[in-house]
């Protein structure tokens, strides 16, 4: 086992579980907890969120890959801009 490991660990187990929260939290939303523009709003945020800390705890970008790091935010924040316009449009 390479010395990383261990200091890695905890980082880990916290990312996960504030991706558990946020999973039961936007499946709490979507059940009626809230008025439906205002869950579909809080989902489609909570999405971003989660993707956001895949990208970067998961797929490595903390260190490597300076460069696609904004490109990847810029891109997930148009994205989700893209998603909540037409949504609060229709």
């Amino acid at each position: 086992m390479s010395a990383a490991g261990p200091r890695h660990a905890a980082p880990v187990a916290a990312i996960w579980a504030v991706l558990a929260f946020a999973s039961i939290a936007g499946f709490a939303l979507a059940e009626g907890l809230a008025p439906a523009r205002i869950a579909a709003t809080a989902a489609i945020l909570l999405a971003a969120v989660k993707i956001n800390l895949i990208m970067v705890h998961y797929m490595d970008l903390t260190w490597s890959h300076t460069p696609l790091r904004p490109l990847l935010a810029a891109w997930l924040a148009v994205v989700t801009l893209i998603l909540l316009g037409g949504y609060w449009s229709a």
